[in-house]
């Protein structure tokens, strides 16, 4: 097997966390790196099992996430049990049932997270920075997060963009939450979709939030989105409509990719690779240096942090 390399790659995700704090960067795309083989020096393996962890907040999107695409999986798997075989609304679907798997499933994340045993298999296994650093978290809180999850989720289910995305035609889907990339001026862009549909103007895309509505600091993702579109599926970025759905207020913010919007895109996305790569040379040597990226200023922001312990934070 050849050996894995770590290339400098780009996401909205990376460029969030580099912009965040740059020691922080380093700890989950470069300190990290081989924390996953049995002979892992101490200290890598120690920032592999924390990059893994969620915080309470990150549990409550993941989740939702999760119990969406749980759903649509299960009506494509439907809709194409039989060839040519139509969905009628997604009648299927029973949003008591989707809502009780989504808690007994938190439930036992809760359980896994609690016990630790993502100390022996952080990737497989669920973990939440609460736990590892024993941060005291009333119950009535961690009940909150499981109402959070399951309104976000039965919301969704009860609403009429579900009944129309069930209702579609199955063949006009793209790969649902499927992990990619396109290369844009020679780096590699990661994306996966939400959802996303062939509709007769071109294509929409699905981003589902379960925070705040915060539109503008979301547009440059579903961007992202069109360029891949465009570079996987053929169909043109401006051709692209991307849709904000925030599945707590049933709120949906329609983005659509005109030239002036995508050329903004490309300018940010180009600025903040140029940025990571000069971090890069700043290092010196063959490896990048922790020592060219150093901690934020801003303590507030390592209380959160799962690296603070590395950090001595």
């Amino acid at each position: 097997m050849p050996l894995l390399e770590n290339r400098l790659t780009w996401s909205k995700s990376r460029a969030e966390t580099f912009g965040w704090c740059l020691r922080k960067y380093w700890w989950t795309y470069y300190g990290a790196w081989g924390g996953w083989a049995s002979d892992a020096p101490r200290e890598t393996r120690e920032a592999y099992v924390l990059k893994n962890l969620h915080s309470r907040w990150t549990w409550v999107g993941d989740a939702v996430h999760r119990a969406i695409e749980r759903v649509l999986r299960g009506l494509l798997a439907a809709a194409t049990a039989e060839e040519g075989l139509a969905l009628e609304g997604g009648t299927a679907v029973d949003p008591d049932a989707e809502t009780e798997r989504l808690t007994r499933s938190m439930r036992s994340q809760f359980r896994e997270s609690r016990e630790g045993r993502y100390r022996a298999d952080p990737k497989r296994s669920f973990g939440l920075v609460e736990h590892e650093y024993g941060v005291p978290v009333a119950d009535t809180e961690w009940k909150e997060m499981n109402r959070r999850a399951v309104d976000g989720l039965r919301g969704f289910l009860g609403s009429r963009l579900f009944a129309d995305l069930a209702a579609s035609d199955p063949r006009t889907w793209l790969p649902i939450e499927t992990l990619d990339s396109f290369d844009f001026e020679g780096t590699p862009v990661w994306a996966s979709l939400d959802f996303g549909r062939r509709v007769p103007s071109g294509a929409e895309v699905y981003d589902w939030k379960t925070g705040e509505e915060r539109v503008e600091a979301n547009t440059l993702q579903v961007q992202v989105y069109a360029m891949y579109v465009e570079a996987k599926h053929g169909v043109p970025a401006t051709a692209v409509t991307g849709r904000l759905v925030y599945v707590n207020t049933g709120a949906v913010h329609a983005v659509p990719a005109t030239p002036a919007a995508l050329d903004a895109a490309r300018t940010t996305m180009r600025e903040s690779i140029g940025a990571m790569r000069e971090k890069l040379r700043m290092g010196g040597g063959s490896e990048p240096s922790m020592l060219a990226f150093p901690m934020t200023d801003d303590r507030d922001r390592c209380a959160s942090c799962a690296f603070r312990r590395l950090c001595g934070r």
